[in-house]
C-alpha cells in the first residue's frame, strides 16, 4: 500500500509511506526524503 504524508521541507519532493515504512527521513522536526537527507551529512 502507498500513502502520500508530506512533501520534503528541501526539495518538495513527494513522501510516502509504503507497507508501513517511511520512505524519507524525520530530521530536526522536517520531513526529508532521503536524497535530500544524504546530501545534509
Amino acid at each position: 500500500m502507498k500513502e502520500w504524508v508530506s512533501r520534503c521541507a528541501i526539495c518538495g519532493k513527494d513522501v510516502y509511506c509504503l507497507d508501513g515504512f517511511l520512505n524519507g527521513v524525520k530530521e530536526e522536526g522536517e520531513l526529508r526524503c532521503f536524497d535530500c537527507a544524504a546530501q545534509e551529512q
